[in-house]
């Protein structure tokens, strides 16, 4: 596994923390990172169900500094044609929806690079910290590929419209200020301030009913939910036909014959 992100709980925190096999590497997605993440959120899913208490928060981050998640593996890219593009599409919105369904807050600590699949899973969690080192984009059309693991829907509900578009057609990578003048994220400091917020955020929710809380994000998510079936559908068959195309496999031709030229 060229990704692994492992599970720790302790007093009603629970962490699930994106680590490279080399270090060096940034976190990136592949069905067996997929895989994983889905079995440590049906873990979380029925602690939870067991004892509202179980779990109070849930806080998504990575052992880099330098990155949260990139997105997809390249070697999974490798691999996808316009024929295996719909599972591939599928997949990530069955785990990254399981993530948002989760019934207590789940917050994203980005230090680093949260780009295309990667950002697409901290949109998914119910909010965003970062440090001011934190670079944020959905740069999928420089590839030939639409943001296919819900980031049609959640970037566009998150910053509105005209920004979502902007980023979408641009590629651009943006920094934690912008991202928080976008209110993409919820706070953006030194690396010691988002330590600090975070923990005073923890706090702040064990502080309240568990109950009322799960409560609340159910009845916020109930309308993006309604919206989820559709966006699923779009997705896969812009990646579709964004594949059957041509032009995506011309522009993953270059892209890889350029890293191997290094």
């Amino acid at each position: 596994m060229k990704t692994n992100v492992e599970l720790e709980l302790a007093e009603g925190v629970a962490w699930l923390v994106f680590s490279a096999a080399e270090p060096v590497k940034p976190a990136s997605v592949d069905y067996e990172l997929l895989d994983l993440l889905e079995l440590h959120l049906k873990k979380l899913s029925a602690a939870a169900a067991a004892d509202v208490e179980a779990v109070r928060v849930l806080v998504l981050a990575s052992a880099s500094p330098k990155y949260f998640v990139v997105g997809a593996n390249l070697e999974a890219l490798k691999s996808v044609d316009q024929h295996s593009i719909a599972a591939w599409i599928e997949r990530g919105h069955e785990v990254y929806n399981r993530l948002a369904d989760l019934p207590f807050p789940v917050i994203a600590k980005v230090t680093g690079y949260a780009l295309g699949g990667g950002l697409e899973l901290a949109m998914a969690c119910d909010w965003i910290l970062a440090a001011d080192s934190a670079r944020f984009g959905q740069p999928e059309a420089g590839l030939g590929f639409v943001a296919g693991w819900g980031g049609c829907l959640r970037l566009p509900a998150i910053i509105g419209s005209a920004a979502a578009r902007e980023l979408f057609s641009t590629g651009r990578i943006i920094e934690a200020a912008e991202a928080y003048r976008l209110g993409l994220v919820n706070f953006a400091g030194s690396p010691a301030d988002l330590e600090r917020r975070l923990a005073e955020t923890i706090e702040q929710i064990k502080k309240n009913s568990a109950t009322a809380v799960s409560q609340m994000k159910r009845i916020m998510n109930a309308e993006q939910n309604r919206m989820r079936e559709f966006s699923r559908y779009a997705e896969t068959a812009s990646s579709i036909a964004c594949l059957a195309a041509g032009d995506t496999a011309r522009r993953l031709e270059d892209f890889f014959a350029k890293r191997a030229g290094k």
